[in-house]
């Protein structure tokens, strides 16, 4: 059963009319941050400039550096305005945090203005800082990744198919753990748009660090698919998008309803040991293989996939 968060009279005042408010539909940098429109009061909001791009680039002094970008969306509502991630830590511009909170507000307006997190990683939740002591922002936090965190000490919890009023606009949260225990997916109910951070990664595979990630994913999956198929969700396969953490990493292709089938089968796979793949180069906490099948990639280690089909052989004679 749903369950929705009941923002109180407070928030019912906080109901304003758009007519005056500006459309911000122009692609625009604000400090060290670039800010897009995806549809109307929807936007896409990227740690990166023309002056410092993602990937690599060459400095003012004509350096080498490479930055991995990650990406925030803003979804705005009749009474409400949510910020959905808060990017790496900014340490290189001192206007970021006030550059992040006047991209927040000035599209919030006088809405109630709420923060939430697709995964607690570093690089989703960095610029917590800009927000942790500013009145009436409230963080909304998916309880099997932030119950024990000791960062976000305000914080409400929320499980898997909650669903958060806007007004007017609905936002469910379906969790697909595996890269993280609580990673979550945030879906724009009648927009055909969802934001995904990490959990199926960004179009070069979602990364799993450990055999206990592997067995949450398969998990995950199956979860994320149930709530994509059930015609309550109201979900078109054919124009679906999923808006991941990283978009600068796609690879060419819109993530969508077909990238989560060919999840599930990838995982059928590598439990049966037949899985493509090839070499992960990155020295990176194991990882040394990806797995492939169609869209769907799995950044994982190539022993304890090995030994996940010796079990998965195991249990069936």
């Amino acid at each position: 059963m749903k369950k929705h968060f009941i923002w109180g009279a407070a928030a019912l005042m906080a109901l304003v009319s758009c007519a005056n408010e500006p459309a911000f539909e122009q692609t625009e940098e604000v400090g060290p941050f670039t800010v897009s429109l995806i549809e109307e009061n929807v936007w896409h909001v990227e740690d990166c400039t023309a002056d410092y791009p993602h990937g690599m680039s060459t400095d003012a002094d004509g350096k080498m550096r490479f930055k991995s970008s990650s990406d925030m969306y803003i979804v705005r509502g009749k009474k409400a305005a949510i910020l959905i991630d808060l990017s790496n830590n900014i340490t290189y511009d001192e206007t970021a945090d006030e550059s992040l909170r006047n991209i927040f507000y000035s599209r919030a307006g006088k809405r109630e203005k709420l923060i939430t997190v697709t995964h607690n990683h570093g690089d989703h939740t960095g610029m917590y800082k800009a927000f942790k002591d500013e009145a009436g922002v409230k963080f909304l936090l998916a309880k099997d990744d932030f119950q024990n965190d000791t960062v976000f000490v305000e914080k409400t919890l929320f499980e898997d198919r909650h669903s958060i009023d806007l007004g007017g606009e609905t936002i469910d949260c379906v969790e697909c753990q595996g890269h993280t225990p609580g990673s979550m997916v945030f879906f724009l109910k009648g927009h055909n748009i969802a934001f995904s951070g990490d959990a199926i990664g960004s179009g070069t595979g979602v990364w799993l660090f450990n055999m206990e990630c592997f067995d949450n994913y398969v998990k995950g999956i199956e979860n994320l698919l149930s709530y994509i198929e059930d015609p309550e969700s109201g979900i078109d396969p054919a124009t679906f998008m999923f808006w991941g953490g990283h978009t600068y990493q796609n690879s060419g292709f819109t993530l969508g309803v077909q990238t989560v089938r060919q999840a599930k089968e990838l995982n059928e796979q590598i439990l049966a040991g037949t899985a493509e793949w090839e070499p992960y180069n990155m020295a990176f906490r194991g990882l040394d293989a990806t797995f492939k099948n169609g869209q769907a990639m799995v950044v994982w280690n190539k022993a304890l996939s090995e030994e996940v089909a010796a079990r998965t052989k195991g249990e069936a004679e």
